[in-house]
């Protein structure tokens, strides 16, 4: 074989190892195409199909109908259904899933303590910190969440005064950068106070909120003029926090204020106003106490199904058997009470346990809170205030595929989530006992 000759098969080898290279990798990410044949459908966005057909393919739903009127492909792999209901994956748009428990500080060793006493103390303060990448997933905990049906989470810092920017994450495996949704969504801050360091009242936690968004203001307007004509004009100082904070205060991405008391509501609220912020409440189990503001605010909401009375509540200083009292009536209906007055609003686990998701959210349901309403305060409410209403929340031609299918009514006392789809993924629900 003459030097001509091998390099032409030199080349056709090195080809062929390209193409196989190149099919195994799409292998890897197109997904195949299922069809959910002869189940119920609860779309969300119209109204029930009694008997009906999904089509899903490469992660997207294709095609939703009457059994009739939708053609399956030949090509996609059936799934049989009959005696099972499909609705769209749930969202939780608040958890703390994931996070590292918080380390025992070690003892201050003598140039701490010294710094300690000789040096003005800060409070924690965290805007730029991506939660995304302190994030360490399970395989336990996903499952546990599938097995309620839901399928998103927003995952949120929990440390400081300006706490960080939070993800949301489809529960599709336990790889991070496949399961990133929106990264970040949100700047979290929490009305806390610091033990022995300014703020250590809710006043001064007020006041600083204040300060920094008036800081983050200037520092804006001071840039703005050194970009626009740099000469004779000073050079702005970088800040490392005000920079975190821009893109919040001045450019008007969400910020999420936690809210665990009514007065936190109407702190947030007033913020809100001041600083023109885009702006979303989260916690607010006691919402029912102050509606007329959030009437009038019109402030997304996202309202954890902890029903567990905060410890500034008038019920939790009356004695433990008013306070459970509370617990298991005045709190359960929340829920109840603003979809009355027509608040729109997303309910979170925020603060809960999984196993406790579906026995809270019956007891709201039990409380007054409709079927129906309940079903979209976990699935396009959410999605809407995420902004992803175009990717999630119902079951539409477009949309990412997350589906669950269950045994009876979902959120039934005997209901069951028998397979769950994410990203157009199925994912087997391993027996447990129910909740009651």
């Amino acid at each position: 074989m003459n030097k001509h000759s091998k390099k032409i098969c030199l080349t056709l080898v090195l080809l062929a190892l390209i193409l196989v290279s190149t099919g195994n990798s799409a292998s890897q990410t197109i997904k195949p195409a299922y069809a959910l044949v002869n189940c119920r459908i609860v779309p969300v966005a119209g109204p029930v199909i009694e008997k009906g057909t999904i089509l899903v393919r490469n992660g997207l739903i294709e095609a939703v109908g009457s059994a009739g009127k939708v053609q399956v492909p030949e090509d996609a792999e059936v799934i049989k259904a009959e005696g099972l209901t499909a609705y769209p994956g749930l969202i939780s748009a608040h958890t703390n899933l994931f996070l590292e428990p918080r380390e025992q500080s070690q003892p201050p060793s003598p140039e701490e303590l010294l710094r300690a006493y000789t040096q003005p103390a800060k409070p924690q303060e965290f805007p730029e910190l991506l939660i995304l990448e302190k994030l360490k997933t399970k395989k336990q905990i996903i499952e546990s969440y599938q097995a309620t049906g839901i399928t998103t989470v927003v995952v949120a810092p929990n440390q400081g005064i300006f706490q960080g920017q939070s993800v949301v994450l489809n529960l599709n495996g336990e790889d991070l950068n496949q399961m990133v949704l929106k990264q970040p969504w949100a700047l979290h801050i929490n009305f806390t106070t610091e033990r022995g360091v300014y703020p250590s009242s809710p006043m001064g936690t007020i006041a600083f909120l204040r300060q920094k968004f008036y800081d983050t203001q200037h520092y804006a307007l001071h840039l703005q003029k050194y970009r626009s004509s740099p000469q004779f004009l000073k050079r702005p100082e970088y800040d490392p926090f005000l920079e975190a904070l821009l893109p919040y205060v001045v450019e008007k991405k969400t910020v999420v204020f936690q809210c665990n008391n009514q007065e936190e509501i109407k702190r947030a609220l007033r913020l809100i106003d001041e600083f023109k912020l885009n702006a979303v409440l989260t916690g607010c189990n006691e919402a029912w106490r102050v509606k007329d503001y959030l009437k009038a605010a019109r402030t997304p909401l996202l309202v954890t199904l902890d029903f567990n009375p905060p410890d500034s509540s008038i019920y939790s200083r009356q004695g433990e058997e008013v306070k459970k009292k509370a617990e298991s009536e005045l709190y359960p209906a929340n829920p109840a009470n603003l979809a009355k007055e027509k608040i729109n609003f997303s309910l979170t686990t925020f603060g809960l346990k999984e196993s406790d998701f579906l026995k809270n959210i019956r007891a709201a349901i039990q409380a007054g809170l409709p079927f129906e309403t309940a079903l979209k305060t976990l699935t396009i409410e959410p999605a809407r205030a995420l902004g992803l209403e175009k990717q999630l929340g119902t079951l539409e031609p477009g949309k990412i595929a997350n589906i669950i299918l269950t045994k009876g009514e979902l959120f039934g006392e005997k209901s069951k989530v028998v397979r769950v789809m994410v990203d157009g993924v199925f994912f087997e629900i391993k027996e447990r006992t129910n909740e009651k």
